[in-house]
């Protein structure tokens, strides 16, 4: 089917939606206002629910009326409402995890609304100085909406997260059963871009333009809980491939008012010279001065030091004739102290008005804005490939080649802006409910890169080398190198003054929706609608800069420690001469930039990244609920048309590699897709959930995927391309999970899951065949497509398909069955196993097809925390782990000649395990004040990547150093 044929079927199955939409609405819509007489003949209960010491509302209880199948939950401030009630007299049930439960005997009269106010008694678990606590009352408002929801989700608490050494919300997911998978926001390993993330419901707009949002950017100090949804349902977005993150911001809960005021600080011992200590300074203040409004303020400040000092190998295969045969050798050797800080800075309000018990209107937004500055110094040595004579040595040669040694720097500015607003209100009428909302979500970044590099000039270097212990190869200067010692200030040639690169990305996301609940007897119907309105540009710009001068690193002024021996090795290859002063070298630049001779091609190469896109995604749904005994069924259909249209930019490069200029190209795609969605709650008792589920979800490709850029190098004999008619990824997902809750606030679950992965995309670089080249009509320069015969291509392509599964376990659970102090110890423990197979064209040399995992996908994830809680004493240690994951694939198959020469492979880059050992301590010294100690990565744990094998491959080494913060938190 061609693209105009394919616009054609969208438009007319457009048309068929909205023409048995339309009749569909207003079926449902009469349905509802008949059910308002028959509501006369029976009642309403009503009611608030709150904890009886604090006056916090309850929000997730269960209120059910013995003898009946009507029952419900409460919503956000603790409220509740129970339709279609009978006349006479009835007995309720309140019920919520870690709490007494009550029963209140009521009368119900006919057309009548009785209204409670219930106060619920934290429940005493018999033991020393155990009680419900400020904790336990979190994680019981966590867990209690976790076991009531129809998704399948994990929600952990503020309390929760502030046990663990994060200081952010990427950080604190990572603790999260199905995360941990190295993206923020990397559900199951499917991908960072490809989860849906809300700030209180609300959309956020990108930072990136592989869809993803910068989650280091938001303080953990500004969250009250933290909410992965893993099975969406048709009053959802359905662009959630993997899931949905919700960040719900601090609020005030119940009617009294509350303060917390947190100030830290903290270092990285290594790093502390060049990064300089850490800060934290949080503040949120709730009130509701009166019962018809309430008010939430959050503010932020953190400075958070980074650091880490790494080793870079790489490896190729070398003939060295029938001597030594085929052999792998070193080709470079990069050892690199990279540093600096993040300051983050938030805010947030939230404003409740509820004139009366059934209407509520809020008000609600956020700001976090993170500046990134990092330093980068490298020493760089190059071996010369192609002037190796023995394994271990390279030269002497007669040529006027050799290897060099070389130094490299690099300053990193990144800002990044998000904005989150959303206004909205619900009304609760007799016979059904209705919540609209319009919101407004802004994603923006800034990148400002400068980059040098220097190397010695000629005559070159020759090097002997001992690579028994590949991953701490020895490296000297060889008694016959032309040059031999290691070449001073003077003697490193300016190769490349100044790359300068600048970027940005901005996405702005509209969103607007109404639904509308229809309860009846045994369930309810809900169903509505929503627009999304979304606008993205970005670029970046290269530009490389000459000096027509000598100077070497050390001609810039240096920082008070002006070297630095990576990982304490010893060596020529393993210390770095120069740590050149950003701040100063900033000045000397802008000082010199008029001498400075700018290159146009490297200009006309960025061309390729500008991009401008607006999608609008228009949806409507209808699911149905219904309460069968023990059975929970919930079923439904979405369906969403997403019309797009993309700007780009053709760049054009001569036969001898000189940028000409470029032009504006555009493109258009439009496409409908229907979400089935089915799940089963079988409640095997009060507290133990069954829960089956299939759902339908969709991953859009990134913006450079789509965006219709060409670039045309007549030098090279090479076009790259975006495609816009990309197709988005459709998942078709099958959950099934069991759970158990304990009164004493914690749970056990055992999940299974399975996502079937359509159009999978990925990138492939193929020669173009006697057909020519057929994929523009427009081409540069008048030429025909058969031009372009014998010429690479390389774009993106929709794969086959790809297939993930899974198996995801928690336990989290206070020890007090266990005898003496034991009783006083708590456990955090998730498991999550991820085995996936994707086409990405690979083919071995029988032309057979090779499936690979998706990258960043960790197999084995392991969360593991022990905490101990004693009077005002309590701490936990934490451990997270993981298995190695492919980091990145490689282009074409090559020989790994130390293991086999058999046959090329593909050699993958491979990241090893993640460990992290963790702790945090508290201690309360009076009812408002608290003292608090975290620390990170005690084990200084090193990360490793490796090309295909880790013993003979190694490609980075990456030590982060430890970091302990401490404070005093206020609290009232």
């Amino acid at each position: 089917m061609n693209n105009l044929e394919g616009n054609l079927v969208d438009k007319y199955c457009a048309n068929c939606i909205k023409s048995c939409l339309v009749p569909l609405m207003g079926a449902m819509l009469i349905l509802g206002l008949f059910a308002v007489e028959s509501a006369a003949q029976t009642g309403i209960v009503s009611g608030e629910i709150r904890d009886a010491d604090t006056g916090e509302t309850l929000p997730g209880a269960t209120a059910y009326l013995h003898e009946t199948h009507l029952g419900t939950t409460s919503d956000i401030d603790g409220r509740f409402i129970i339709r279609r009630v009978n006349p006479g007299t009835h007995t309720l049930e309140i019920r919520y995890m870690g709490y007494v439960s009550r029963l209140i005997d009521l009368v119900v009269e006919s057309g009548e609304s009785t209204e409670i106010r219930v106060r619920l008694v934290p429940q005493v678990i018999i033991g020393e100085d155990i009680t419900v606590q400020a904790f336990q009352r979190g994680q019981s408002r966590a867990l209690t909406r976790q076991r009531q929801s129809t998704n399948i989700r994990t929600i952990i608490s503020a309390e929760q997260i502030d046990r663990f050494a994060d200081q952010t919300v990427g950080g604190a997911l990572q603790r999260i059963s199905g995360m941990g998978h190295g993206g923020e926001a990397n559900i199951r390993g499917v991908g960072q871009g490809m989860s849906r993330v809300t700030v209180d419901g609300q959309r956020m707009g990108s930072t990136g333009s592989d869809r993803s949002v910068d989650l280091q950017t938001i303080s953990a100090d500004m969250v009250q809980e933290l909410d992965v949804i893993k099975v969406i349902t048709p009053d959802m977005s359905a662009d959630a491939l993997s899931g949905v993150i919700n960040i719900s911001t601090r609020r005030p809960i119940g009617g009294e008012r509350s303060m917390n005021v947190r100030t830290g600080a903290g270092f990285f011992p290594r790093y502390l010279d060049e990064t300089g200590p850490a800060y934290r300074l949080s503040f949120s203040y709730g009130d509701s001065p009166a019962d018809t409004y309430s008010f939430g303020l959050n503010a932020s400040y953190q400075r958070e030091p980074r650091a880490q000092e790494s080793v870079g190998y790489s490896w190729r295969s070398r003939n060295l004739g029938s001597e030594f045969g085929i052999v792998d050798v070193l080709n470079n050797l990069e050892s690199v102290y990279e540093f600096g800080n993040r300051d983050r800075y938030g805010a947030g309000g939230q404003f409740t008005f509820q004139p009366t018990s059934r209407s509520t209107y809020h008000v609600q937004g956020m700001f976090n804005y993170q500046e990134r500055r990092t330093n980068t110094h490298a020493m760089v040595v190059d071996i010369a490939f192609n002037d190796y004579t023995t394994p271990t040595q390279t030269g002497p040669t007669q040529s006027e080649g050799g290897g060099s040694i070389g130094h490299r720097t690099r300053f990193d500015n990144r800002d990044v802006y998000q904005f989150t607003f959303q206004a909205g209100g619900r009304h609760l009428f007799d016979s059904f409910d209705v919540e609209y909302k319009a919101g407004w979500g802004h994603g923006r970044s800034y990148l400002d890169r400068y980059a040098m590099n220097w190397s010695n000039g000629r005559p070159g270097i020759d090097f002997i080398l001992d690579i028994e212990d590949r991953w701490y190869p020895q490296i000297d200067i060889a008694p016959h190198s032309p040059r031999r010692a290691y070449p001073n200030n003077e003697q490193i040639a300016l190769t490349s003054f100044l790359d300068h690169t600048t970027g940005v990305h901005i996405d702005n996301e509209v969103t607007l929706s109404f639904d509308v609940d229809r309860p009846y007897r045994f369930g309810k119907i809900r169903f509505g609608g929503a627009a999304l309105l979304a606008f993205q540009d970005g670029y970046e710009q290269y530009f490389d800069m000459d000096w027509d001068s000598r100077e070497g690193p050390g001609g810039f002024a240096q920082m008070p420690n002006s070297t630095w021996r990576v990982l304490d090795r010893e060596g020529l290859a393993y210390e770095i001469q120069y740590l050149m002063d950003a701040d100063r070298f900033m000045r000397a630049y802008r000082n010199r930039y008029p001498m400075l001779i700018k290159n146009v091609n490297r200009f006309g190469e960025s061309e390729s990244t500008f991009y401008k896109s607006n999608e609008n995604v228009f949806a409507w749904y209808g699911m149905g609920q219904a309460d069968l005994g023990r059975f929970r069924l919930l079923g439904g259909l979405r369906i969403e048309h997403t019309a797009s249209s993309y700007e780009a930019r053709e760049a054009l490069f001569s036969d001898g590699g000189t940028y000409l200029g470029s032009r504006t190209v555009d493109a258009s795609n439009d496409y409908t897709i229907l979400f089935p969605n089915a799940q089963v709650i079988f409640r095997l008792s009060d507290f133990t959930n069954l829960r089956l589920a299939y759902s339908r979800s969709i991953g859009r490709p990134t913006f450079n995927q789509l965006s219709p850029y060409r670039v045309f190098n007549y030098n090279s004999r090479e076009i790259r391309y975006g495609n816009p008619a990309l197709k988005p990824m459709v998942s078709d997902n099958l959950d099934v999970m069991v759970e158990h809750y304990f009164m004493n606030v914690g749970q056990i679950s055992l999940g299974l899951f399975y996502k079937q992965l359509d159009n999978f995309v990925f990138s492939r670089r193929t020669r173009i065949g006697e057909e020519g080249f057929q994929e523009f009509d427009d081409l540069p320069r008048g030429d025909g497509p058969d031009r372009f015969i014998g010429w690479n291509r390389t774009t993106f392509f929709n794969g086959e398909d790809a297939a993930v599964y899974g198996i995801e376990a928690s336990w989290q659970q206070s020890l007090t069955f266990l005898p003496w102090i034991l009783r006083n110890l708590g456990i955090y423990l998730n498991y999550t196993y991820t085995y996936s197979e994707a086409d990405i064209g690979r083919r071995n040399d029988e032309q057979e097809s090779v499936l690979v995992r998706l990258q960043d996908q960790r197999p084995h994830v392991v969360n593991a925390g022990l905490d101990y809680n004693q009077g005002r004493f309590s701490m936990q240690v934490s451990q997270q782990w993981s298995t190695p994951y492919v980091a990145s694939y490689a282009n074409e198959r090559d020989w790994v000649p130390t293991i086999q020469l058999r046959e090329r492979v593909y050699p993958d880059i491979f990241t090893d395990g993640a460990s992290d050992l963790s702790m945090t301590v508290r201690y309360r010294i009076s009812d408002n004040f608290r003292i608090w100690a975290d620390g990170s990565n005690l084990l200084n744990h090193r990360s490793v990547d490796y090309r295909y094998n880790q013993d003979f491959y190694p490609t980075n080494m990456t030590l982060r150093g430890r970091e302990v913060t401490m404070g005093l938190n206020y609290s009232f």
